[in-house]
């Protein structure tokens, strides 16, 4: 059993009704989930199903966990919190949905590595 993370009055209010040729009423529900997929500049790709009324932070944490994870050269502290996610054009907020930003499923969110990444991380 699938329990919706909105409350009945938000579910009610986002359903739409259609009429179709005949006169017959169809009711088309939202699809809560949404696949998204996180690719860099090495080409690495990691792909998470998600709900839409979920926080992008989850997605960009476990993001840099999985490729921290996967480049053994670069130092843990040094990887994580240090990008940019870029979606349209527009980087991304930890506390945006994929719903606020229209995301659909296969959507391409691009993570961009700072420059000074590694030189920051060993000041600190």
């Amino acid at each position: 059993m699938v329990v919706s993370p909105c409350r009945k009055e938000e579910r009610v209010a986002r359903v739409l009704k259609l009429v179709d040729g005949d006169g017959r009423v169809i009711v088309v529900k939202p699809v809560m989930l949404v696949a998204l997929k996180v690719q860099d500049t090495q080409r690495r790709v990691v792909k998470r199903t998600m709900r839409r009324t979920d926080k992008l932070q989850g997605l960009m944490d476990y993001y840099s966990t999985t490729t921290t994870w996967c480049a053994l050269p670069v130092p843990p502290r040094a990887a994580l919190g240090s990008g940019r996610f870029v979606f349209d054009s527009k980087r991304l907020k930890g506390e945006s949905t994929p719903e606020d930003l229209g995301m659909v499923n296969g959507d391409k969110i691009d993570f961009f590595e700072d420059l000074m990444s590694g030189r920051s991380a060993l000041i600190s």
